[in-house]
């Protein structure tokens, strides 16, 4: 029996346990009114957060959180066709964003970084953005920012089930099945998905011309399939009224061919493809007393990629976790949290040296406390110790004043310095006979102003704000070719610019009115090379200037009507070539059937509604416009 199937079933026997003991409970807990679910997110009192809302999250379901991020978010996603797509959050590199499970990071330890077109919207109710630098919290690879992903915790819901299939364009399908059931002392919930695409999309290519009609040949996609799936189950469990035990276990299957560039698409290449293989677990306690909080946590993360079928050229890693944290909601009158965590990994790449192995320890303090009740200050302090390799220090402070609080205004002013950085991969120092061992870890320094202005009225809300950021990154890390292609601190990189976000909402009779706008202005260079390269002042490659969204919506009882629009700007490719700026629109619209218990939905969407023509890797292809069809049935029981 396989390693992963000796998971899973030993997760379904973990989850019938818990559900013998919840029969045996009839009689209701006294919950006491505490939160459980108290993300470390709070301890970044200056940061910019934004969190993907319900209705946003709805329509996005069956697609993965690098589209939805590129919907409702200004942050660039360099992504292609076909299941590829990489984060670039403040102008910083892929590596420099950290992805969170419940809170552990889930980046890959070869690579640096997440796919997150790996990561289907399906599975998560809580989605959030954690914008600038913010190592002190969450440790390496956090010097854009972070995602985070979770669910809810929901208690005396009974049962809930939903379904949902789509139907779209380029023969694209999408299964998603959900169950969850909760009393006051046990709450379970299990979501699977299968996603299917074929990409056979139209489009010019620009890299096959007619030379007979002077025009480029429109071309169809090809070796652009896609087939993902996985499943995802929690289980948290009352044990007495101050011991809550979880578990939260997630797998997937992400397999995918390898997108040609426009010429190998015409003139014939290689149909390569590749198999991502993902567990993710994570089992612990929380115990409750007072204003005191315990957390334990075990975890163990297994990530398995193999390229055309070649058990070869396996490249994989397993890594133990385990996380104790103390939280005090009343010591000096202020929020502290003080904890460890502890990772073994353990590779299995072809191109490494056998016996690798490394341990990673952080230890960490976080202390948030109000004056006056007009400002919060915080302070985190995380101190990193890696086997084999140089620590590192990451302090944080930041301050929130209210100019004006009052019922139905606030006007605050954030200012915050964070100090990150990102432990070079395991591929950076050990890939044989390329990496370098030598490498330093990247360092940035972050500062950050803000000003938020809120109105909140019976029948609107509005909400702005304005945020400017400058963020230097030392010992940047990037292969070149030297005669060979190797990794080196090859750089010092400044990015700075300026973020603006406003929010209205208002009540129309019947109808409810929605607006979201996001605008960001980043310039991003090379202040020096420790190369001997002159740097040339130039945009770094693929971070466009300038990017903006914009979202409308209208909903009644029983029909919701949405319009996205979506700007990116020039990018600079690795060529010196400029890709154009373009403009996406996208319309939704859902009608809603309520039968006593018993939710339907049908929606209908039209993406890149104007049939635009970009690119978002040089001489990649991305689909014009497409049409889907879902359906979605809910019972609340």
């Amino acid at each position: 029996m396989s390693v992963i199937k000796k998971q899973l079933l030993s997760s379904l026997l973990v989850f019938f346990v818990f559900c013998l003991n919840a029969q045996k409970e009839d009689k209701a807990i006294l919950l006491k009114t505490i939160d459980i679910t108290a993300g470390k997110i709070k301890y970044m009192t200056a940061s910019k957060t934004q969190k993907i809302d319900s209705v946003q999250l709805n329509t996005m379901l069956s697609e993965n959180i690098g589209l939805l991020l590129s919907k409702y978010t200004p942050i660039y996603i360099k992504q292609n066709a076909v299941g590829l797509s990489t984060i670039h959050l403040r102008g910083t590199s892929a590596n420099h964003t950290a992805v969170l499970f419940n809170g552990v990071n889930i980046n890959s330890l070869t690579l640096g970084h997440s796919n997150i077109a790996n990561i289907p919207s399906f599975l998560f109710s809580d989605i959030k953005i954690q914008f600038g630098s913010a190592s002190a919290l969450y440790g390496t690879d956090a010097i854009g920012g972070s995602i985070h992903l979770n669910n809810k915790i929901e208690w005396n819901k009974g049962m809930q089930i939903g379904l949902q299939q789509d139907f779209g364009s380029f023969h694209s399908y999408f299964s998603g099945i959900q169950f969850s059931y909760s009393n006051s002392i046990f709450s379970y919930m299990i979501k699977a998905f299968r996603s299917k695409k074929k990409n056979d999309f139209p489009f010019t290519n620009y890299q096959a011309k007619d030379f007979e009609n002077n025009k480029f040949i429109i071309d169809t996609s090809r070796n652009s399939q896609v087939l993902n799936y996985g499943i995802l189950q929690t289980v948290n469990y009352w044990l007495n009224q101050n011991l809550l035990s979880h578990i939260d276990i997630w797998y997937e299957d992400n397999w995918r061919q390898i997108q040609p560039n426009m010429s190998a698409n015409y003139y014939g290449g290689d149909n390569a493809e590749i198999l991502n293989k993902n567990t993710r677990i994570i089992a612990g306690l929380k115990y409750y007393t007072g204003t005191d909080k315990f957390t334990a946590d075990l975890g163990f993360i297994r990530d398995y990629q193999v390229y055309n079928k070649n058990p070869n050229n396996k490249i994989a890693t397993k890594s133990g976790l385990i996380r104790i944290n103390y939280f005090n909601t009343d010591i000096w009158t202020g929020d502290l949290n003080i904890g460890l965590n502890l990772r073994h990994i353990k590779p299995e790449v072809y191109a490494y040296d056998k016996n690798l192995d490394e341990n990673r320890v952080d230890a960490f303090l976080s202390f948030k406390k109000t004056f006056i009740n007009r400002l919060i200050s915080s302070i985190n302090l995380r101190q990193a110790f890696v086997s084999n390799y140089s620590g590192h220090f990451s302090p944080s402070l930041g301050f929130n004043y209210s100019l004006i609080k009052d019922k139905s205004t606030k006007t605050d002013i954030k200012l915050s310095y964070s100090n990150s950085y990102k432990i070079p991969t395991l591929n950076d120092r050990y890939w044989l006979p390329l990496g370098n061992p030598d490498l330093l870890a990247e360092n940035s320094n972050a500062f950050e102003l803000s000003g938020l202005y809120s109105h909140k009225s019976k029948i609107n809300t509005f909400d702005i704000s304005l945020t400017g950021f400058y963020l230097i990154v030392d010992n940047w890390i990037q292969w070149i070719n030297q005669g060979n292609w190797k990794p080196v601190n090859k750089k010092k990189v400044l990015s700075k610019g300026i973020e603006m976000s406003a929010k209205y909402r208002k009540k129309i009779s019947k109808l409810k009115f929605s607006a979201n706008l996001n605008f960001t202005f980043n310039r991003v260079k090379e202040l020096e090379s420790y190369t001997g390269a002159n740097p040339d002042n130039n945009q770094l490659i693929y971070s466009p200037k300038m990017m903006g969204t914009a979202c409308f919506s209208l909903t009644s009882k029983h029909w919701s009507w949405q319009n996205n629009i979506n700007y990116t700007g020039k990018r600079l490719t690795e060529t010196g070539k400029v890709l154009n700026h373009y403009l996406l629109f996208d319309v939704f619209i859902t009608r809603k059937i309520e039968l006593k218990k018993q939710v339907f939905s049908i929606a209908f969407s039209v993406n890149n509604l104007l049939n635009t023509e970009y690119q978002n890797w040089e001489y990649y292809a991305m689909p014009g416009r497409n049409y889907k069809f879902s359906i979605k049935y809910n019972l609340n029981k």
